[in-house]
């Protein structure tokens, strides 16, 4: 949740670690989950005039509220005055999870996104995952993601400092509950899975791809409008392309438009290859040259290529120039890994002994009563500005 949404006094008594939902925690936790490419933004309106084309893709939305009603398991108290039909069969193109491990919504929420999303790039473990559990009831593929060792450890590491490392992570506050839902476009309907409700919810059909969260407008901002009448905290963020993702894509573009250049250097000359042996070895399949196609990001250079006619030397050095173009980008990959590294060890690393011995050194020497004073005085004369 939030830090926001807690008190101080909740913040340092709270006798568990606090999952919180700024966007660069989830960030954090999808990175380690294993999702490459991706990021959580927060989103501080969704009115009907409003879109997020500033965004770019929105693979989905989640959203965290405290929960109302009765919390004790009963999903009456989490759909409070909401009504859905039960269906007779889940959708088989539809993956979903519920949640039966207490406290879970959170990494549930992600998962359900993201494995909902075939454009996102994700581990071979995560892969497997998904492909032993695609058949499963949602109960049983939540049950073996959660009760798994090695990924319930990197969640672990993800979401808590290392002092905390080894305590039970939880989504509650002393005597609240709070709760994460996820909003995701699969197959031109957009799809609300909520890990406390038995099946997938449809929110209807979209006609603009990039705009799917038309669909789901009306269910979230029916739920903002009834959080803002009885004054519940909220937290909405949408999970879009990371720099990792746009690098990504534009590796992917260059990769297309370098095959093209190679299929008309081929037609032009069969010994090219022999004097230019510069070259990348990356795999490129025709799945990823749809997904080039479909994002449309290849036009400039397509147009390019094409302006160069039967110009070999021209088409040559347009290739030569996607090869030096992915060789740059594979590079700004690596450093923002290593940011991201550095990110993860500065968000759980336990500063708590370095503060308690440099207060306790300014107590030794005196100087803590004077600080203490002067902030005091500080903060008084602020009150008269």
């Amino acid at each position: 949740m939030s830090s926001l949404i807690l008190s101080h006094k909740e913040r340092a008594e709270g006798p568990w670690v606090k999952l919180q939902s700024e966007p660069s925690l989830f960030t954090s936790l999808m990175y380690n989950l294993g999702v490459k490419g991706a990021k959580a933004t927060e989103v501080f309106v969704l009115d009907q005039q409003d879109n997020f084309d500033d965004l770019g893709e929105i693979y989905g939305l989640v959203f965290l509220f405290k929960m109302i009603g009765d919390v004790s398991g009963d999903v009456k108290g989490l759909h409070k005055d909401v009504k859905y039909e039960p269906i007779d069969e889940l959708p088989k193109n539809v993956y979903f999870a519920n949640q039966v491990v207490e406290n879970a919504c959170a990494t549930l929420a992600v998962l359900n996104i993201v494995l909902n999303c075939p454009q996102l790039e994700i581990d071979q473990e995560l892969k497997e995952f998904k492909g032993f559990t695609r058949e499963l009831p949602p109960a049983a593929s939540s049950t073996f993601y959660l009760t798994h060792p090695e990924e319930a450890l990197v969640v672990e590491e993800a979401m808590t400092t290392k002092k905390g490392r080894g305590k039970k992570i939880i989504d509650e506050v002393i005597g609240e509950a709070y709760h994460y839902i996820a909003y995701v476009p699969v197959d031109g309907e957009a799809w609300q899975l909520d890990g406390l409700y038995p099946h997938p919810v449809s929110l209807g059909k979209y006609s603009n791809e990039k705009r799917w969260y038309e669909a789901a407008r009306g269910e979230i901002n029916e739920r903002i409008n009834g959080f803002f009448v009885e004054q519940i905290e909220y937290v909405l963020l949408a999970i879009t392309k990371d720099e990792l993702g746009i690098h990504q894509d534009r590796i992917k573009d260059c990769m297309y438009i370098k095959g093209l250049a190679e299929n008309r250097l081929d037609k032009l000359s069969s010994s090219w290859r022999e004097v230019d042996s510069k070259d990348i070895d990356l795999l490129f399949t025709e799945e990823d040259g749809i997904r080039v196609v479909n994002r449309g990001n290849y036009v400039a250079d397509f147009e390019n290529l094409t302006s160069c006619h039967d110009n070999f030397e021209k088409i040559k050095e347009l290739r030569t120039k996607m090869v030096n173009t992915i060789q740059f980008l594979f590079e700004e990959i690596e450093i923002e890994k290593k940011r991201k590294e550095v990110e993860k060890e500065r968000r759980t690393f336990d500063y708590g002994p370095f503060f308690r011995e440099f207060i306790s050194i300014l107590h030794e020497r005196g100087e803590l009563k004077r600080l203490l004073d002067a902030a005091e005085d500080m903060d008084e004369r602020d009150e008269y500005i």
